[in-house]
């Protein structure tokens, strides 16, 4: 084992970023188990100061090993274990994240590895358990070490377990629902265990359901329903007696006199500010945009003219389309969207109910390929709650580019087109199973209904 981690050693820089990517935290408890435990630990303690870490195996030698490179290495929140891997000794819910690398070696040999890492770990947590050489690492690391690493493995005796018998220890462990099989950088089981809900509230204002704060300013981004969430909200906070202006950092539809009574079409911004000042004082509602292009659809604003507005204090709150989907009801972004400005204290990522359970495609997803990027679902697969969890979620997923110090709420969009409610509970739960630290809450409701409804949900 010792001569595996050290033959990996370049690869475990590779193997920490897919793992905390996926985790979506910097701080909590870490198990990693298994005789290859250590190199992925190391990392992460380097890069992360706020994790906590416990290293568990059965080998006593090499266990003795790590304890002499944890005390060389000076990483005082780290303790190793002596343990069976299938009967461990530690409490339900004691660890936010696990990790099993070289697990598809001897799994087989012990079955219930899987149930004991389940059990163990906290609500909202991740278990990122299997192998290979991680994401984006790159070829002649690989080609570096491979041989080598296959003689090694074969002289431990270890086998590899294909990926009919994966599913068959998952499905014999009851974690189907739970677990999603990754094949990017390897074959990876992530298991996450979900959290359970407060009390579910109802309201009819959204408002209340965003948990809107004076002198907001709010970038929409994801799939489809954000042009008419942004219109419902200025239109409910203009009856309020607030002084609202809405804008787009991309392109919308140009507006009809009940979504907005003033349009203004200014490239100069010199010009558009002026006319901001003098129309805000005749209407409690306005929009802006920089120009009008030859398909009908009006280009919006510089985010550095969104700040600037801001700055001028012209409106108590600012409404922003910060990203675009062709009004599909999911998305994955490429690198320059959404274009948030920097000013946002409120991120409301849009997703449609009507995506779940569907097959991904150009018909249901913006963008398809790059959701294969992101969450490793090929074309055709069943979109799941975790898929879309992990679009929400994600650093590389539709709410790419937020502010660190923005609040996040999802709005889970369409709820008439779900199978029940039990479908958007189950949604809300996934998204906040993440335990993302900017998203406190989950919003649901139709953006189509006469009489609105929405509801609230938030961890327990």
């Amino acid at each position: 084992m010792i001569a595996v981690n050290d033959l990996w050693r370049e690869v475990y820089p590779y193997l920490a970023t897919q793992v905390m990517a996926a985790y979506g935290r910097t701080s909590g408890r870490v198990l990693e188990l298994g005789p290859f435990s250590g190199g992925i630990s190391y990392e992460m303690a380097a890069r992360h100061p706020e994790l906590e870490f416990t290293l568990a195996d059965d080998h006593r030698k090499y266990l003795a090993h790590l304890k002499g490179e944890i005390r060389h290495k000076n990483f005082s929140r780290m303790e190793v274990v002596e343990t069976s891997l299938d009967n461990l000794p530690f409490g339900d819910a004691s660890f936010d994240l696990i990790v099993l690398r070289g697990a598809f070696f001897f799994i087989m040999e012990k079955p219930h590895v899987l149930s004991q890492i389940h059990r163990v770990l906290a609500p909202g947590g991740l278990a990122f358990v299997g192998g290979g050489y991680g994401k984006d690492i790159p070829q002649p690391i690989i080609d570096s070490i491979a041989e080598e690493s296959r003689i090694l493995n074969n002289r431990l005796g270890r086998r590899r377990t294909t990926l009919n018998e994966l599913k068959s220890i998952v499905r014999a462990n009851r974690l189907e629902e739970q677990t999603t099989v990754v094949e990017d950088g390897g074959l990876w089981l992530l298991v996450r265990k979900g959290v359970s809900l407060a009390e579910e509230k109802k309201t009819s204002r959204l408002t209340e359901a965003l948990d809107l704060r004076t002198a907001e300013v709010i970038s929409l981004v994801g799939g489809g329903g954000k042009t008419s969430l942004m219109f419902t909200l200025a239109h409910e906070l203009s009856n309020a007696g607030k002084k609202v202006i809405s804008t787009t950092t991309t392109r919308i539809l140009e507006p009809v006199a009940e979504e907005s009574p003033c349009l203004i079409v200014e490239e100069d911004e010199e010009c558009l500010l002026s006319r901001l000042k003098e129309e805000i004082c005749r209407y409690s509602h306005v929009t802006a945009v920089r120009l009008k292009s030859d398909d009908g659809k009006l280009k919006g604003l510089l985010p550095e003219t969104v700040d600037k507005i801001v700055g001028l204090k012209l409106a108590d709150y600012i409404i922003n389309e910060a990203d675009g989907a062709a009004r599909k009801p999911i998305k994955a972004p490429n690198a320059t969207e959404p274009v948030i400005p920097t000013s946002t204290t409120l991120v409301v990522a849009v997703v449609g109910v009507d995506a779940l359970n569907s097959p991904l495609s150009q018909e249901i997803a913006f963008r398809p390929e790059l959701i294969t990027r992101l969450t490793g679902l090929p074309e055709g697969g069943i979109i799941t709650s975790e898929i879309i969890a992990t679009l929400v979620t994600d650093e590389k997923g539709i709410i790419q580019h937020t502010p660190e110090n923005a609040r996040i709420v999802p709005f889970i969009n369409k709820v008439e087109l779900a199978r029940g409610p039990a479908e958007v509970k189950n949604l809300a739960a996934a998204i906040l199973s993440r335990r993302h630290p900017q998203i406190q809450r989950v919003v649901s409701g139709s953006l189509r209904a006469k009489k609105s409804e929405f509801h609230i949900f938030k961890a327990a």
